[in-house]
């Protein structure tokens, strides 16, 4: 499964406009909330100063919402034109296929 910001780049990069230049909070995750929870969450939605997120596990809910604060500033410190107030995490739905 290909990363939020690897699929973000290729449409930027579709769309003639070089993805370098087009720096945001989806293809910053990385960068903003670290190695494990990056690995273990994807950026779904921004929208009136919340930043949605999508978790596999319950467990990273609960690490997520104890560094929310730290998270929070990097964001406004990297984005402060965005004014994130809030992180929104929900689990992500499984398939159940038989």
């Amino acid at each position: 499964m290909k990363k939020a910001g690897d699929l973000l780049k290729n449409y930027l990069n579709n769309l003639g406009i070089p993805a370098e230049k087009k720096e945001n909070i989806y293809s910053c995750w990385h960068e903003i909330a670290g190695k494990e929870i990056a690995d273990n969450s994807q950026v779904i939605d921004i929208k009136n100063e919340t930043i949605s997120l999508e978790t596999e596990h319950p467990g990273w809910i609960q690490i997520i919402n104890f560094k929310k604060d730290h998270i929070l500033k990097k964001i406004n410190e990297k984005f402060p034109e965005k004014k994130i107030r809030e992180i929104k995490v929900i689990l992500k739905k499984q398939n159940n296929q038989s």
